[in-house]
């Protein structure tokens, strides 16, 4: 991932890197990792734990969040979705890394979704630098959101008892013929 990370930060000239500090020497280790690969450690920023509003207010800084894999972001990626800030993600085969999928898709923002690293790398490079369309999905993400099911627990729910219906279905149809 932070190699993938590297090669964004190498496409776009000028472009930064903010990220959740961990504990321990992990800010140190991953400036060094990416001193190593030729890009200068002031382009990487760590921010420690804060309070929710001011973690919140730091997704103002942000023009995309380049989603984490193979274990997506997903709290991470709700909460920049909300406020207004596209995600990139790449969509694995386990569940804990398609949620980006799941998320975008849900939203209609499929084209930000990869299904390798080099379309990861292409499509965080192009949405780089189409500023008019970092600026129409900071402007629309937020109602995109509160239109959609990952806002609306009730059709969420319908969803979910479907999707359970159609397994038990299956699993009488499959039963019965053995």
């Amino acid at each position: 991932m932070l190699k993938i990370w590297v090669r964004v930060l190498q496409n776009v000239p000028g472009s930064r890197l903010l990220l959740l500090r961990g504990g321990g020497n992990y800010a140190e280790r991953t400036r060094q990792f990416f001193e190593r690969y030729g890009i200068d450690a002031g382009r990487v920023e760590f921010l420690g734990v804060r309070a929710r509003g001011e973690y919140l207010k730091n997704y103002h800084r942000v023009d995309m969040v380049l989603d984490t894999f193979p274990y997506n972001g997903h709290t991470t990626n709700l909460d920049a979705l909300w406020m207004g800030v596209p995600v990139v993600s790449l969509a694995g085969e386990t569940a804990v890394s398609r949620g980006g999928l799941s998320q975008l898709n849900n939203l209609g923002l499929t084209e930000l979704v990869a299904h390798s690293e080099d379309a990861y790398l292409e499509i965080a490079t192009r949405l780089a630098g189409d500023l008019s369309r970092l600026a129409e999905l900071r402007a629309t993400l937020r109602s995109r959101m509160e239109a959609s099911v990952l806002m609306d627990p009730t059709h969420f729910t319908h969803q979910i008892e479907e999707a359970y219906r159609a397994m038990w279905r299956q699993w009488c149809v499959e039963s019965t013929a053995s």
